[in-house]
C-alpha cells in the first residue's frame, strides 16, 4: 500500500472516535466499507467492491475518510461550543430553557423566609391518639418546603377563612396579641420515602402570637393524608396540620436590597391534630400530637439534601 495512503489513513483514525473489538477498529461514526486490522506493525485495509462503479482505490477511500473525519470533529467542536454558551449563559441568569420544577419545590419565594420541615411521624410520649396508632413503634419521615414570604411581585395575601378560623383557635392565652392570618407558600406535595411517595398539600396559612414575654410562629397545613395500609398501624390523617416555634423576630438580610428573614427556633416543635375525643371530660374536639418537626432554612437544606 502506497506511504500517502497510510498516513491520510492514520490521520483519519486520529481524528475518528474508534471502537476496538477483537483486535479490529470499528468506526461506528462514518458510513464506510472499511475494516481496519492491527496485524503486529502493519496496518491492512480492505476495501469493498462495487460491481457498478467499479474498484474504489485504497487512496481514494482513505481521502474520503480524512474528509468525513474532519466534518464529524468540525461538528463536535461547535456543539461542545454551543454548550459551554449556554451553560455560561444559565450562570449569568439568561437561560432559554426553563428549568423544570420539582412537585416538592417551592413555585417561588423569599430565599430568606423560606424553609424545608422535617417532619416526623409517630407515636409520642403523653399523645391522645388513639392506643393502636403507631403502638408498633413506626414513624413517618416526610419534607415539605415552605415560605412564609408572598409570591413574586405581590403583597401577603390572607388566608382562606377555613384556614384562619381554625388557627385563631390554637391561641389560648387571651393576654396574647395576634397577627392577621397569612397565606402560606408551600410545594405541592409533601415528599415521602426518599420521593417514591408523596402527599398533596392542598391550603396553608400562619399567623404569629406576641405574649407579654415571647412569641410563637403558628402555621397551619391542610393535607390529604397517607394510606394506613401502607405503613402499617400509623397513618397521617387527612385534614389540618398544626405546627408552632418560638419566635424571635426578624432579622435584616446582607446586601442593602435584601428583606428581612424571619428568625425562629432550630429546636424540634410538636405537630398537632383537632380531633373528636373524652379526655377531657366531655366530648370536645381535642388537640392531639402526631409527632416533632424542625424547620431548617431552605439554601442550607438543599445544599446538605441534594434536592
Amino acid at each position: 500500500m502506497p506511504s500517502r495512503t497510510i498516513t491520510i489513513l492514520s490521520a483519519a483514525l486520529l481524528l475518528l472516535p474508534t471502537v476496538e473489538v477483537n483486535g479490529f477498529l470499528h468506526i461506528p461514526t462514518v458510513n464506510t466499507p472499511f475494516v481496519v486490522t492491527r496485524n503486529h506493525h502493519n496496518i491492512l485495509l480492505n476495501c469493498a467492491k462495487n460491481d457498478d462503479e467499479g474498484v474504489t482505490t485504497a487512496e481514494q477511500q482513505a481521502e474520503r475518510l480524512l474528509a468525513r473525519a474532519k466534518s464529524i470533529r468540525e461538528d463536535l467542536d461547535a456543539a461542545v461550543s454551543s454548550n459551554s454558551s449556554n451553560q455560561s449563559d444559565e450562570g449569568n441568569g439568561f437561560s432559554s430553557t426553563p428549568k423544570i420544577k420539582s412537585e416538592f419545590s417551592l413555585s417561588s419565594g423569599s430565599k430568606n423566609n423560606s424553609f424545608r420541615i422535617f417532619l416526623d411521624i409517630g407515636r409520642e410520649p403523653g399523645t391522645w391518639m388513639d392506643p393502636r396508632w403507631g403502638a408498633s413503634g413506626n414513624r413517618i419521615e416526610c419534607t415539605i418546603d415552605i415560605s412564609f414570604s408572598p409570591q413574586q411581585g405581590e403583597d401577603k395575601e390572607c388566608s382562606s377563612e377555613e384556614i384562619a378560623s381554625a388557627l385563631i383557635k390554637t391561641v389560648t392565652t387571651k393576654t396574647s396579641k395576634l397577627s392577621p392570618v397569612f397565606k402560606l407558600q408551600h410545594a405541592p406535595f409533601a415528599r415521602l420515602r426518599s420521593g417514591f411517595d408523596k402527599m398533596k398539600i392542598e391550603d396553608g396559612g400562619y399567623c404569629i402570637e406576641s405574649g407579654p414575654k415571647s412569641s410563637t410562629l403558628r402555621f397551619c397545613l391542610s393535607v390529604s393524608g397517607t394510606s394506613s395500609a401502607s405503613y402499617g398501624d400509623l397513618s397521617i390523617p387527612e385534614g389540618k396540620l398544626y405546627f408552632a416555634l418560638p419566635y424571635f423576630g426578624t432579622v435584616q438580610g446582607d446586601g442593602s436590597n435584601s428583606s428581612p428573614s424571619m428568625s425562629i427556633s432550630k429546636k424540634e416543635g410538636t405537630i398537632c391534630v383537632k380531633q373528636m375525643g373524652w379526655h377531657t371530660g366531655w366530648r370536645r374536639e381535642e388537640s392531639r400530637i402526631l409527632g416533632v418537626f424542625r424547620a431548617v432554612p431552605l439554601e442550607e437544606a438543599r445544599r446538605r439534601d441534594k434536592f
